[in-house]
């Protein structure tokens, strides 16, 4: 992390860079991800079992491609309890907080006898993308979290996951374990555009749901953009960003977590911190 000092010029020019800066794409981006939507439309699993082996891990086969019952079990083992305890912290605190957003459906009669009013139903069934990180090694934990949780809330029947592999063909354990707290048990090893538009169109495998929820990176959003109306979708995400304001009572600990919690997203992703104590900065800077 840069500590710039303002006012100066170095740190003019690295304002301006942020402030002007824009999520692109070029023509090329979109044509591959147009070809890849086709080849999965028109090939289901084989094209999928392509991408894969091509771009995350040559282990991939109709046989593994879904996370069996074994890998989920054997999952628990790897992970130390005192990460299941603090998954089980996060899973309440997430959970109170979406609750409290829950909408009912609800009907008023009117005196000539009609009645008008909203009915809220949950989807049938949600695909949850969640990004593997380097290779698969890092998955974003947090985003099967924030995915999952709101659509239990809503009662959502049916959430299939899909999230690339580990180049040896696995899944991080921790994610695994995330997972089963959570009572997911459909979970595929494809990643990308390949794996939205597996979510959006159906494969032999992996059947096609109504909504398609979570971050990734350009090829993931511009998948989701092009698919948006075969599919419900969320939000086309950028790369993730956060500005931190802080003065010198900001513990650096705390303020290094909250950058850290964008920072892990994408290599693109932008963590800013605001401060008129420059001994804090430097203190954040050492945190992170």
């Amino acid at each position: 992390m840069n500590v710039l000092t303002y006012p100066s010029e170095e740190a003019k020019t690295r304002i301006a860079a942020i402030v002007n800066r824009t999520l692109s794409y070029s023509e090329d981006h979109e044509r591959a991800v147009m070809e890849i939507i086709q080849a999965v439309q028109n090939e289901g699993d084989a094209a999928l079992l392509r991408y894969t082996h091509q771009f995350d891990s040559p282990e991939i086969t109709l046989k593994n491609i879904r996370v069996s019952e074994m890998e989920l079990e054997n999952a628990a083992k790897e992970v130390e309890p005192d990460f299941t305890a603090l998954l089980q912290r996060a899973k309440d605190n997430i959970s109170c907080y979406h609750e409290a957003q829950q909408r009912y459906s609800w009907f008023l009669p009117k005196e000539d006898g009609s009645v008008i009013g909203q009915m809220v139903r949950p989807v049938a069934a949600a695909g949850l993308y969640i990004p593997g990180g380097r290779a698969g090694e890092t998955p974003l934990i947090s985003s099967l979290l924030m995915n999952a949780i709101p659509a239990i809330i809503a009662g959502v029947a049916r959430m299939q996951v899909v999230t690339p592999p580990r180049q040896d063909g696995s899944i991080n354990p921790y994610l695994l374990v995330t997972a089963q707290l959570l009572g997911i048990k459909d979970l595929f090893k494809v990643g990308s555009a390949w794996a939205i538009a597996a979510l959006a169109l159906g494969t032999e495998t992996i059947p096609a749901v109504d909504v398609v929820v979570g971050p990734g990176n350009i090829y993931v959003s511009l998948a989701k953009k092009i698919l948006s109306g075969r599919v419900g979708i969320d939000l086309i995400a950028g790369p993730s960003e956060i500005l931190v304001i802080a003065d010198s009572s900001a513990d650096p600990r705390h303020v290094a977590a909250d950058i850290l919690s964008q920072a892990e997203h994408d290599p693109m992703a932008s963590g800013l911190m605001l401060t008129t104590d420059e001994a804090l900065a430097h203190a954040t800077r050492a945190s992170l």
